[in-house]
């Protein structure tokens, strides 16, 4: 089942498919990266996609791209390049993040942040 996660979690980036991933419960945890202008933690499949449709709505010439799938058994942890313009601001912003992804029945129940490898690797119940 964990190479069908990560084989998921690939084809989603390709796809555009991210959101269709959802579960209709899925929880949305930012508190160990938190995203601007969102809260911590969120719940259900319609939260979770307004969340992100807010969050790449503030970004001009935005893009963020998948580096490394790790496989977790029944998560996947993906390491992303995400760079894009403050839209509005205008500043400049490049940076690397964590993200978790828990995988019941194909779908995405819980989707996690991190600004640290460790820390996702660790939430994930891997190590460095």
């Amino acid at each position: 089942m964990s190479q069908e996660n990560v084989d998921l979690a690939r084809r989603s980036w390709t796809a555009d498919a991210f959101t269709e991933l959802f579960d209709e419960h899925i929880v949305m945890d930012s508190r160990e990266h938190p995203v601007p202008d969102l809260p911590e933690v969120l719940v259900g499949r319609d939260e979770a996609i307004n969340a992100f449709r807010h969050y790449w709505g503030s970004w001009d010439e935005y893009a963020i791209d998948p580096v490394e799938f790790i496989d977790a058994g029944q998560s996947v942890v993906v390491v992303v390049h995400e760079h894009g313009r403050g839209k509005g601001s205008g500043v400049p912003v490049e940076r690397q993040h964590f993200q978790l992804w828990t995988f019941r029945r194909g779908r995405i129940v819980r989707w996690e942040a991190f600004a640290d490898k460790s820390a996702a690797l660790e939430a994930a119940g891997l190590s460095e």
